[in-house]
């Protein structure tokens, strides 16, 4: 029998017109990620990026609740990969979601894929439900349309 991730995995990707140095770029230097990947109104806290460096910021919820989110980078290989894991902050968090990028020179631009790894299953299912797929798609369209503007 062979071990297989493929019922705890997301893969998403998208073609970004933009150089793979600037991509990567924009997910590892502070003055662009805060740009496009945390919401408005988003507050860091703290941001290490490095392996083993943490980025901790927090967003607005309804009820003026605040959700805390923690990134613990694991690897940049720049400009080809980069391993992080993403989750909520706080004591008894669900374990974090394991996220690869890869970014590829494709057709003058980038392709970049986004492979989310969750601990089980269930876990994969639960975040399917609460709109991971489409969070990840809108997160590389948020992306893509900052690029644009760079």
């Amino acid at each position: 029998m062979s071990d297989t991730t493929k019922d705890r995995e997301i893969v998403v990707t998208k073609l970004i017109d933009a150089p793979r140095e600037l991509v990567f770029a924009a997910f590892t230097e502070r003055e662009h990620i805060e740009q496009w990947w945390s919401p408005r109104g988003a507050t860091t806290h703290e941001m290490d990026i490095k392996p083993g460096g943490v980025w901790r910021y927090s967003q607005p919820a309804p009820n003026d609740a605040l959700h805390s989110f923690k990134i613990k980078f694991i690897e940049l290989d720049k400009p080809m990969r980069l391993v992080y894991e993403y989750g909520t902050d706080g004591v008894n968090a669900p374990p974090p979601v394991r996220t690869t990028v890869t970014f590829e020179d494709e057709d003058g631009g980038t392709k970049v894929t986004l492979r989310l790894m969750f601990v089980t299953a269930v876990a994969r299912k639960q975040a399917v439900k609460y709109g991971a797929i489409v969070g990840a798609m809108q997160a590389l369209e948020g992306l893509a349309d900052y690029l644009a503007s760079v």
